[in-house]
């Protein structure tokens, strides 16, 4: 299950780090009226585009440009500008930012490259109907090419701004990826669902206002939305570098 916990406990970090446990479970790091102004700011203002495994989303997202980095960081230097007039009021990701570094006990910054700035996070927008296939996340398999790739872990954190009327549980298998498992990679996206067969799980409702620490090297998937109100979440990886400090990206 995913365990919940209100300020750092280094245990629980630890295990996290090590795939004891696959997430730890945040709630309420911004408020109610917060999340509403957002996602009415998002879905009212800001044009929107596809990306691997999701429908809809806002910024620039690494997995979209592996083999293009002049791209990525020049799409990243783009999205980064809106998302600041985005969140000109109230930024979440400085909320998520200062959550982080209350739970590892470090400071947090976004991660650059030859002085340029990957992206600062992502916004997923889910509608009816939609899901995300059986996947799980390593830059440092997929990307070799670009710094984050050499940071010894990689997390997710992922905030919910808005609840769907139903669905929309982010459903995390007991397997991590393993090198062997590519032999039931999708070419487009994601695994064939014989790669955690028999695979218990666990499932966290996408709660407004709750931040989710995932180890994203576990299987995991985003089960249908259902109903009129969409699906929104804010995210970025993070990971810590040879010397001990926290970067994130997306």
């Amino acid at each position: 299950m995913p365990t919940q916990i209100c300020q750092a406990q280094d245990s629980k970090i630890k295990d996290l780090l090590s795939g004891k446990i696959h997430s730890l479970e945040i709630p309420n790091i911004i408020s109610q009226f917060e999340c509403d102004s957002l996602s009415k700011k998002i879905l009212s203002n800001y044009e929107t585009t596809s990306g691997p495994g999701l429908t809809t989303k806002i910024g620039t997202s690494l997995s979209s440009y592996i083999y293009d980095k002049t791209k990525y960081f020049s799409n990243a230097q783009k999205s980064n500008l809106l998302l600041q007039n985005l969140f000109s009021n109230t930024n979440p990701i400085d909320k998520i930012k200062k959550t982080v570094s209350q739970l590892f006990q470090k400071e947090i910054t976004t991660a650059n490259e030859d002085g340029m700035p990957y992206s600062y996070c992502m916004i997923r927008i889910h509608k009816n109907g939609d899901s995300v296939h059986v996947h799980r996340d390593n830059c440092n398999f997929e990307m070799p090419d670009y710094t984050v790739s050499k940071y010894q872990t990689q997390l997710s954190a992922i905030l919910y701004l808005q609840s769907p009327q139903s669905g929309g549980e982010l459903k995390i298998y007991h397997k991590q990826w393993s090198k062997s498992d590519e032999s039931h990679r999708h070419p487009e996206f994601g695994y064939s669902y014989d790669v955690i067969d028999g695979s218990n799980y666990d499932m966290i409702s996408p709660i407004t206002g709750n931040l989710v620490i995932l180890n994203p090297n576990f299987y995991h998937q985003i089960e249908p939305v259902l109903g009129k109100k969409h699906r929104i979440s804010i995210g970025f990886f993070f990971g810590e570098s040879r010397e001990k400090k926290l970067y994130n990206w997306s």
